[in-house]
Order: structure tokens, then C-alpha cells, then sequence
């Protein structure tokens, strides 16, 4: 049985038919300055954010505890942009691929992962677990999508590493549908600069967490920060330890739980292991670094369960990656 998501793949190439037609960039596209596209190819799609999280696949797609998930795959946080190119007429999805290939390789990127066809996985179940349902959505890759080809690479760089993806194909399918010619090829290019998000956080104060105990007996702590996939607290981390710390010291009564919370990008399960690896970070910390008993406070990682803004958005994403301190 192929992959679902064929009609919406059809709703989305039936509304880049129109700019297909004129051959012509969409307005207010622009190329990344970081990669040349194939030459002749035009931009039908386009997205820029200063700060956006991206998952970097590392292996093909399985199916697992009901629904396709990655073998291996990393995030990267940064400056990002978001393109989609329809190449030439009678240009293949495997020549676009190799020039891309060939141009990341000539810039040093270390090339982490690539494949084309089944080596990605069964159907579409590719394309859709990394760019999801959206108006980003490229076209199924079962046996009607020639060619698919698919790397991502990295170029590791003092002023913070770049990720880039790749995803050609050609729509031989769903013409009759958008009256788009069978055989045109498609290239969707990620670009992810990473770099440290802005601090816009306020750090809560001792007196501002005990107030929240009383009142909620729970408080979201933003002034923890980890690095993306790791749960190594960073030194910025220092002023929300010493607070916590500050709390603990006036209430030597106080026990509590130390939660962990990720946003819903990535694998369920790695989530859950992360968010507690980092609230075992914290409680580590406040034992090693300020006295705290680790007697008193309790490590756990709920990952995405809990969101408390929606994470369609970088802004909901930002506060649902957080540290919670509940009382006990």
C-alpha cells in the first residue's frame, strides 16, 4: 500500500503550476548566498527565518511503533532558509543532484548522508517524515518519482557550522493533475547556519520561583540552556542555577521534581531520553556546585508531552524547550 499524502501533494505542485508557467523566481525568493543554484532553474517556493530548527536525517526512514522515523538524525538550530528550484525542461533529478553534490564537495562540505530510490525507505515515507505535510511538501517518492535523490552535509566553520540538505526528484505522476510537463525535476535545498539563539529570557529570581510554587506549585525555568541534542548545561546557565540554588538554600524543607521539556521536533522517545538526561544535568549541577542534596530533588524527562505554546512556530518551539521546577 503506497505512503499517504498523494492528494495533498497534488494540491501543493496544482499551486506551483501557476509560477511554473512563467518561468520565473516567485516574488521575494532569493538564493542563499552560501550555494548557487543549478543553472536555468527558477525558485517556486521560499522561506528565510533568523532562527529555526531543521532535522538533518543521518540514514534511511522505518517503520517503527507504528509510523516511519529515521535510523539517524540530528538537529541543527540556526539561520535558516528554505527553497524549492524547478530545473530546466529534460533536465534529470540525478544530473541536478550531482551538481549540487560536486558544488558542496568543491566548498569542503562533509557529505553525512545520501542516498536515492528505496535507499531512503519504502514509498514517500522520506520526503513526508522530513518535511512533513507542509506547503514544502515535495512529491511521493514510490516507483511513479524517478530518481529521487537525497543528500545532507556539513561545513564545520568557526563562526558556527552549516547544514545543508538536499531532495531532487522527478514529478512523472501528477502532470494531468497541475498541467505541469511529466519529467520536470524539482530541487528542494535546506540551508541551516547554526549560531546561539538571542537570549530574550528573563532569568526568574528565587523570591519569583517561590511565589510560583505557591501559587502553581510549578515553574518554568528558561535560563537553563543546552546546546541542541546534548545535555551539557552551558555557562549563560550559571545565573538560573544560582537562583534555584538561592530558593533550595531558603527552604531546606523543599523537595521537588526537576522536569525536563523538548519541543516536538524529532523522535519521540530520544526526546524523552534527553529531557531527562538534561534534568539529571541540573540536579547534578545545584549537588556539585552550590551543596544542594540531590535527596531533595527528583530527575525526570517528559519531552514533548507537555507543551505550553504550539510548536508550529520557532516562538512556541523556544518555550516549550524548557526546565520545570515542581514542587513535591
Amino acid at each position: 500500500m503506497a505512503f499517504k499524502g498523494r492528494m495533498f501533494a497534488a494540491l501543493f505542485l496544482a499551486v506551483l503550476s501557476v509560477q511554473a508557467a512563467f518561468g520565473a523566481d516567485l516574488k521575494g525568493g532569493k538564493d542563499s548566498p552560501l550555494l548557487r543554484r543549478y543553472e536555468g532553474s527558477f525558485i517556486v517556493q521560499y522561506e528565510a527565518k533568523e532562527y529555526d530548527s531543521t532535522v538533518i536525517p543521518l540514514g534511511k526512514t522505518v517503520y517503527r511503533d507504528g509510523r516511519y522515523v529515521f535510523t539517524a538524525s540530528e538537529k541543527a538550530e540556526g539561520r535558516t532558509t528554505r527553497l524549492l528550484y524547478v530545473a530546466p525542461a529534460g533536465r534529470s533529478a540525478l544530473e541536478v543532484f550531482r551538481n549540487y553534490e560536486g558544488e558542496l564537495k568543491e566548498k569542503r562540505y562533509d557529505i553525512l548522508f545520501s542516498g536515492s530510490k528505496d535507499e531512503l525507505g519504502p514509498y514517500d515515507s522520506f520526503a513526508e517524515t522530513l518535511y512533513g505535510r507542509d506547503r514544502h511538501y515535495p512529491i511521493p517518492g514510490d516507483e511513479r518519482t524517478k530518481n529521487q535523490q537525497f543528500l545532507s552535509a556539513r561545513l564545520v566553520r568557526p563562526e558556527g557550522n552549516v547544514y545543508v540538505t538536499v531532495c531532487a526528484f522527478e514529478n512523472n505522476f501528477w502532470g494531468s493533475e497541475t498541467k505541469m510537463e511529466k519529467g520536470r525535476t524539482y530541487c528542494r535545498v535546506d540551508i541551516v547556519e547554526t549560531k546561539p539563539m538571542e537570549t530574550k529570557m528573563t532569568v526568574v529570581t528565587s523570591e519569583e520561583m517561590a511565589q510560583g510554587l505557591e501559587t502553581s506549585g510549578r515553574i518554568a525555568l528558561y535560563g537553563i540552556y543546552f546546546d541542541t541534542d546534548k545535555a551539557d548545561i552551558k555557562p549563560e546557565s550559571k545565573p538560573a542555577l544560582e537562583e534555584m540554588a538561592k530558593l533550595l538554600k531558603a527552604f531546606p524543607d523543599l523537595r521537588g521534581l526537576i522536569v525536563g521539556h523538548t519541543d516536538s521536533t524529532g523522535d519521540r522517545e530520544y526526546n524523552m531520553g534527553l529531557s531527562r538526561r538534561r534534568a539529571e544535568a541540573v540536579v547534578k549541577s545545584l549537588r556539585d556546585h552550590y551543596g544542594i542534596a540531590a535527596s531533595r530533588l527528583i530527575p525526570a524527562g517528559v519531552g514533548m508531552l507537555a507543551p505550553v505554546a504550539s510548536n508550529r512556530t520557532e516562538e512556541g518551539r523556544a518555550k516549550n524547550r524548557r526546565v520545570e521546577l515542581v514542587e513535591m
